[in-house]
């Protein structure tokens, strides 16, 4: 078999609420920091692609600005980039945490159910709540995404991350590399330096 016919490459898309901890995840899957992570919500503005390489496949991450109302234009901007998240998938990561229960009338949601990739539907932030609660959470989940595969994590403790990964490369399509071998994002280093500046006033101020 050829290297092009046995080579995957994919762009897995993680969308959730603000400060659910999706740039934590993908952070600990890359294996580099390259989304900003504070306490603070909306700390992701734009997407920002991590891209993990190996010699048998390569994985375009895409950490997406949280889904909310929007109330003024740069919000409007950000709930673009999340949308536009659903278009250009070969994987959806759904980040969700326990505690958080779905909305059966949220639009963004309901596109999510009507989607024909693969879904995983990412429960973070178990630590902080008890087992039975995060069963009764994932057989609501049940009801709102059915055909999504509901993964229960804590990505601040890395529990459960590594098999979010495995299924990922399950599901990763056959196909050869969409960028160079040694690539890490699709954004410059002035833009990378810029968000570490900006994370750092964040926690200060």
């Amino acid at each position: 078999m050829s290297e092009a016919a046995t080579h995957k490459s994919g762009f897995v898309n993680i969308v959730g609420k603000p400060n659910v901890g999706k740039s934590t995840l993908m952070n600990a899957m890359v294996g580099e920091k390259l989304s900003i992570i504070t306490s603070r919500a909306q700390t992701t503005r734009h997407r920002i692609q991590g891209i993990l390489n190996a010699p048998e496949y390569q994985i375009i991450f895409s950490d997406t600005p949280g889904i909310l109302d929007p109330s003024y234009k740069l919000q409007e901007t950000m709930l673009k980039a999340a949308r536009s998240a659903l278009v250009d998938a070969d994987i959806l990561v759904y980040v969700t945490e326990a505690g958080d229960l779905p909305d059966p009338e949220d639009p963004f949601l309901k596109k999510v159910a009507g989607m024909k990739i693969p879904i995983l539907l990412v429960i973070n932030k178990i630590d902080t709540s008890r087992q039975d609660r995060v069963m009764q959470e994932i057989e609501a989940w049940d009801l709102q995404l059915p055909k999504a595969e509901k993964i229960p994590i804590s990505a601040l403790n890395n529990f459960n991350v590594e098999f979010v990964f495995q299924r990922i490369l399950d599901y990763l399509p056959e196909s050869p590399p969409y960028y160079p071998k040694d690539a890490l994002t699709d954004k410059s280093e002035r833009f990378i330096a810029g968000e570490m500046i900006r994370e750092k006033i964040l926690l200060q101020y």
